[in-house]
């Protein structure tokens, strides 16, 4: 399908807004489609969010065997609102 296609393209960046807590389709972008992801929200504490406070495991390479937050290909979190 065309969507498969394109997840596999050079330049693909996944952006997600109002991420919460945990956000598990940046996490799938990540993992399964091997791609950067760019993530937003502004209303979360980033006491209450690993993501957004910048520290779930970043670039790691593999999340086989990890709990949790994990992201195979960096992503970039940012607190701002868009909108």
């Amino acid at each position: 399908t065309w969507c498969n296609s394109a997840m596999k393209k050079k330049g693909v960046r996944g952006l997600s807004y109002g991420i919460e807590e945990r956000d598990l389709w940046s996490e799938k972008m990540s993992n399964v489609f091997h791609m950067p992801t760019q993530l937003y929200d502004c209303f979360i504490p980033p006491v209450r969010s690993p993501p957004i406070a910048g520290t779930a495991p970043n670039g790691t390479g593999s999340c086989d065997g990890v709990g949790g937050h994990c992201y195979e290909k960096p992503y970039e979190p940012y607190r701002v609102c868009l909108g």
